[in-house]
């Protein structure tokens, strides 16, 4: 069991992470707001309240790290609180999704939510779906789709299309398919489909996935279903279900704290008064990257520059750290104000 499984759970609601099994039908905000407004229901001390005459303060913040389509179901990682300054960190994971592609029918989003723009006979061998495969594996380019979040002038894709926008196709960009397996096939009735296993890097488009292997196959295609399966070194067996009635009571019972966040970087324990000396925005002593218990690594939309976890004596996370390209130096990324 890894430690992203194995991890006690958060006693604070102003800063942890959020395991959530995203219904179908719900957006990725609605999800997320919904987790936001249980804990200021439960906790209102987590809003700041606006001093009169002043400026309005910020809201309790909550995001994610990574959105899934409406249509689909599955793990979506919610970042609470203080968490949210570890998005950079987390965006950028790989992720394996359960997909059942519909052949015959194109739809305008490239799922079962668009409108059907075209048709064609689906193929009815799985051995040739199987060969097509093939061709999707590794590095490759794949054009997103058209209705996607995807930004154009600062507005996403999808909601210029909405608008009744001319949007341009967007350009191919690479990603990369670390595995493509066909575990069922359905082609002799009367809506012909396959369930696939899809391991991919960030950014991939499983519609887009679709669409290709449809035509790879002389067809037409789009998703039917899609579940998000893991994200990096988390999976959906551990997150809660009923994100949309959640109460702020059950979502601190269910969060893990911040130093869980990266169970992949490794640590470096620091004492109480280093640990204040970083709050106040300080830089590690170079001979403190001793400490550290593994290698840096590589991770989510930051930079190259490999990342370690800073905690307390008490597991607290006080920062996220770097090593310098430049010097080998440890530096600080980002700091995590201590938690109430």
């Amino acid at each position: 069991m890894t430690e992203a499984q194995n991890t006690p759970v958060s006693c604070d609601p102003a800063g942890g992470v959020l395991l959530v099994d995203k219904p179908a039908g719900v957006t990725s905000f609605a999800a997320v707001n919904a987790v936001r407004k249980a804990l200021v229901q439960s906790f209102p001390e987590l809003v700041t309240k606006r001093i009169k005459g002043g400026p309005k303060p910020p809201r309790f913040k909550c995001g994610h790290a990574g959105t899934l389509d409406p249509l689909a179901t599955g793990l979506l990682v919610v970042l609470v609180g203080k968490g949210s300054r570890l998005s950079n960190f987390l965006l950028g994971m790989n992720k394996t999704y359960a997909a059942t592609v519909r052949f015959g029918t194109a739809t305008d989003s490239l799922d079962a939510d668009g409108e059907v723009v075209g048709t064609a006979p689906a193929p009815t061998e799985a051995s040739v779906v199987e060969a097509a495969l093939a061709l999707f594996r590794g590095d490759i380019m794949q054009v997103p789709p058209v209705i996607s979040a995807l930004k154009k002038d600062g507005q996403p894709l999808y909601k210029l299309v909405r608008a009744g926008k001319d949007v341009a196709e967007p350009e191919a960009r690479p990603v990369t398919i670390t595995k493509l397996e066909m575990s069922a096939a359905r082609l002799d009735g009367p809506e012909p489909e396959v369930d696939l296993i899809v391991g991919c890097s960030s950014g991939t488009y499983i519609r887009s996935l679709a669409r290709d292997l449809a035509a790879a196959v002389d067809s037409v295609g789009h998703i039917a279903q899609l579940r998000r399966l893991d994200v990096g070194p988390f999976v959906v067996d551990d997150a809660i279900k009923n994100v949309m009635t959640v109460t702020g009571g059950e979502i601190v019972a269910s969060m893990r704290p911040l130093a869980a966040a990266m169970p992949q970087a490794p640590k470096m324990v620091v004492t109480e008064d280093e640990a204040a000396s970083i709050r106040l925005g300080h830089q590690p002593d170079p001979a403190w990257v001793e400490r550290l218990d593994g290698t840096p690594v590589n991770m989510g939309k930051a930079g190259t520059e490999p990342l370690f976890r800073m905690v307390d004596g008490a597991g607290e996370l006080v920062a996220v750290g770097r090593v310098d390209e430049a010097s080998g130096e440890p530096r600080i990324a980002v700091g995590i104000p201590r938690q109430q």
